[in-house]
């Protein structure tokens, strides 16, 4: 089973897209129970169309995610046009440090996964105070950025998506680090398909791209809950899907004891492990300005 907190529009979604491709049955918290019942209910009558016959239930009692293998964190105040992920981090953190403790208490045996931002620092303190193995617990992150950088890619090239390669590392905002030196189209590497000025504008689109869509429609919906099921899918099959997660690294990458995006292995046991790749010179710089860009908000965070 997997229990998902927090019945918004993510949330929602998310939880949809779960059930449509028959990846587990669903427990869905809200604090805002009817909101939490009537999402689930109206779930319930698409089932025969989806043809998923698993549970789909909603609630605003904890104890109902015992027994979840994963639970899935969604909670929080959303971000708002012209606000950074890291203007959300103290309101959440209260947030997450509340739902955190009902997770230790009701599910100490599943994985963990945050998508509520800023979702390194969320991650973050998932990891210190949830008592759960460093491995079970992991943020959304760079999944979602690197689907960006692999459309843009694509749309520069006017070739298919699906051909595109690609990986994003590094803080889930503007200090993302889309590497160039990895990205390719059925192994062709990017940098000799464009242009530098091509690349520079691929890139640029790619770190702009969550502010963009939340400028135009208020919030991300479908593409976060497109990735959420695609992470659940790799836990709950046990896929060992090669994707960039935020976890906490010991010691690669130049990190530990702070959550960052990096890739991982991602399956049964959540982050089987994290792979160490060879940065060039100038995704080693960025790459450790977001890493200095996390620390700093933690610092800041309020007890």
């Amino acid at each position: 089973m997997i229990t998902i907190v927090g019945a918004g529009k993510v949330g929602a979604s998310a939880a949809f897209e779960i059930l449509r491709y028959r990846i587990s049955d669903v427990t869905l918290i809200d604090i805002a129970e009817d909101l939490a019942k009537g999402e689930a209910l109206d779930m319930m009558q698409a089932a025969p169309a989806i043809e998923f016959d698993g549970k789909i239930r909603g609630t605003n009692d904890y104890s109902e995610m015992e027994g979840s293998e994963l639970v899935i964190v969604i909670a929080g105040q959303g971000r708002k046009p012209g606000m950074t992920r890291i203007d959300l981090m103290n309101n959440n953190a209260k947030i997450i440090r509340s739902i955190v403790k009902q997770v230790a208490k009701h599910a100490p045996d599943s994985k963990l996964m945050i998508v509520t931002n800023p979702v390194d620092i969320m991650t973050y303190i998932a990891r210190k105070e949830s008592g759960l193995p460093p491995n079970h617990v992991f943020g959304m992150g760079n999944i979602l950025d690197t689907l960006r950088f692999r459309s843009y890619i694509a749309q520069e090239l006017n070739v298919s998506r699906q051909d595109v390669n690609a990986l994003v590392i590094g803080e889930h905002g503007d200090s993302m680090v889309p590497l160039v030196e990895y990205a390719s189209v059925t192994g062709i590497p990017i940098t000799t398909l464009l242009t530098k000025q091509q690349i520079d504008k691929v890139v640029q689109r790619t770190i702009n791209s969550g502010a963009d869509v939340i400028k135009l429609k208020g919030a991300t919906i479908y593409a976060p809950a497109a990735v959420i099921a695609l992470m659940a899918d790799a836990v709950i099959q046990g896929r060992n899907r090669v994707l960039s997660v935020s976890t906490c690294p010991s010691g690669e990458y130049g990190c530990s004891d702070y959550s960052i995006g990096v890739p991982v292995v991602l399956g049964k046991n959540g982050v089987e492990r994290i792979i160490d790749l060879k940065l060039t010179p100038e995704s080693k710089q960025r790459f450790e300005k977001s890493i200095t860009k996390i620390k700093t908000a933690v610092a800041q965070l309020k007890k």
